[in-house]
């Protein structure tokens, strides 16, 4: 027996730059929830204080980071988003890992919820529609 319920998730592959495909995570970006968790995560990480760190710290704060990645998506997705490297690993440019992951993710989540939010308004409208400009539901004496 199974039980199918449509809970939003999407299927990304995560790629290289090289086009090397390193997986696929599967994210419900149009969570409603995904947005508090989200803020809650990078408020964490602005309040991480890196001045006299030890490399066990290191090790730890990135096993918490990558921990409230998974938690604020949702589902266990920095094994793929990290690929075993540490969060806090630099590439070419300058940026962290970390750094690439945030910034390819916010426009992905900001379009979701937008997108979110316009369904929901539309939906609204369609179940609304027939009481526009009536009185029903209305106290009495008010008038639509």
């Amino acid at each position: 027996m199974e039980l199918k319920i449509d809970r939003g998730f999407k299927s990304y592959d995560v790629v290289d730059p090289d086009g090397t495909v390193a997986g696929t995570i599967r994210i419900n970006l149009a969570d409603l929830g995904l947005a508090g968790r989200w803020e809650a995560v990078l408020h964490e990480l602005e309040q991480v204080d890196t001045t006299n760190i030890t490399i066990a710290d290191t090790l730890e704060l990135d096993k918490r980071v990558k921990e409230k990645i998974d938690y604020a998506l949702g589902s266990p997705v920095s094994g793929v988003l990290f690929g075993g490297l540490s969060c806090f690993s630099v590439c070419e440019d300058g940026k962290l890992v970390l750094e690439h992951i945030l910034d390819a993710l916010a426009p992905l989540m900001e379009d979701a919820q937008k997108s979110v939010a316009k369904a929901a308004e539309e939906r609204i409208k369609q179940h609304t529609a027939a009481y526009e400009g009536s009185a029903a539901g209305l106290a009495p004496g008010q008038q639509a």
